[in-house]
């Protein structure tokens, strides 16, 4: 670690950016009037973490910490956290935008973290609650497994269609019982162990709904989304656990934009147009709300909602009618979480 300059004592601010790695860290600590003054790099391990922080505590003022929003920054966050420091998390993406033109290393990527949080312009990346955390590993961790599963299911489709062989008629609910025994029949190594492992997943998939329904993070949240019909304990647990606080968007068409389920817009010259949506956002929210709206549609026949859907399908098709009907379905979570209201089917 390498100290540029002495640090004064008092009670000025300190700005202290990290650019944190698995295997190392790099570090810049700023003044108020932006002089630099400490800089190094450490490894990304919690003792050196503390370590360092002791030095910025030398200072005797308040500190002021930002990270970028990596796979492995909430343990330096809950750490920071954790000896009372302020700590700002912020959105990777958006910090390149700002950036963009200068050279890309460490000690750079550090000053410059440092030098836009000394100034408040931090984009940044919201965090949630421990406990929200926790759910969020679980409905993610579902969600994995159920994409596996898919996959194992894909594969066991695309064997069969290597072979020519074709599904019974009377076999076309696939990964029935009867379809699963009809699939055993075949007596094909890849097909059994392929079962085998779909099997599994299964009953993981199951094991974790389980974990989920019995979360009692946020709570009223979740049973008030249920009044929705089609939305269950895993459903209504993901939505909680992704979008955390309500209070966070302050319109529907916020939670829309962070969700990705606005359109894209195309501009050349005068003319202007609306195109597909970004699906630049929070994909699990997306994709729990689509499914959302397919259960909606076929347990509530008569709802606004599923009227809605009929008439887009009638004009556009069910993927574009159900991605509308999905995104109302959104605006719709908005008002119940904001105004603390039951579902209302008219």
């Amino acid at each position: 670690m390498e100290r540029l300059y002495r640090i004064p004592g008092g009670r000025t601010m300190n700005y202290i950016g990290l650019d944190i790695h698995k295997k190392n860290t790099q570090a810049c600590m700023k003044n108020e009037a932006g002089k630099v003054l400490l800089t190094g790099r450490f490894p990304s391990r919690p003792k050196d973490l503390n370590a360092f922080i002791e030095k910025v505590e030398e200072a005797g003022g308040p500190a002021s910490f930002v990270i970028e929003s990596t796979g492995f920054c909430i343990p330096v966050y809950d750490i920071i956290a954790g000896r009372g420091h302020q700590i700002k998390v912020a959105h990777p993406l958006k910090v390149k935008a700002l950036t963009a033109g200068r050279a890309k290393t460490d000690k750079n990527d550090a000053e410059m973290l440092a030098e836009l949080l000394r100034l408040n312009a931090i984009p940044e990346s919201y965090i949630p609650p421990a406990e929200l955390r926790e759910l969020r590993e679980l409905t993610r961790f579902r969600r994995s497994l159920v994409r596996n599963s898919t996959e194992i299911k894909n594969q066991i489709h695309a064997f069969l269609a290597s072979r020519g062989i074709e599904t019974p008629p009377e076999h076309r609910s696939p990964f029935s019982k009867k379809h699963q025994d009809w699939l055993r029949s075949l007596h094909l190594l890849q097909i059994d162990d392929l079962l085998d492992i779909y099997l599994l997943l299964l009953t993981k998939i199951e094991k974790v709904e389980g974990e989920i329904e019995r979360s009692n993070q946020r709570k009223d949240d979740v049973e008030l989304l249920k009044t929705i019909p089609g939305v269950g304990d895993v459903i209504a647990n993901t939505l909680v656990a992704e979008i955390c606080d309500i209070r966070r968007f302050s319109s529907p068409e916020n939670l829309f934009s962070y969700a990705g389920m606005v359109s894209s817009i195309h501009q050349s010259g005068e003319k202007g147009w609306a195109g597909p949506i970004t699906k630049q956002g929070n994909a699990r929210i997306r994709h729990i709300v689509v499914e959302a709206a397919y259960s909606h549609v076929r347990c509530s026949k008569d709802s606004d909602l599923t009227r809605f859907f009929e008439r887009k399908k009638s004009e556009k098709g069910t993927k574009k009618a159900i991605v509308a009907m999905a995104r109302k379905l959104l605006g719709v979570i908005y008002q119940m979480l904001k105004k603390r209201e039951v579902y209302h089917a008219h």
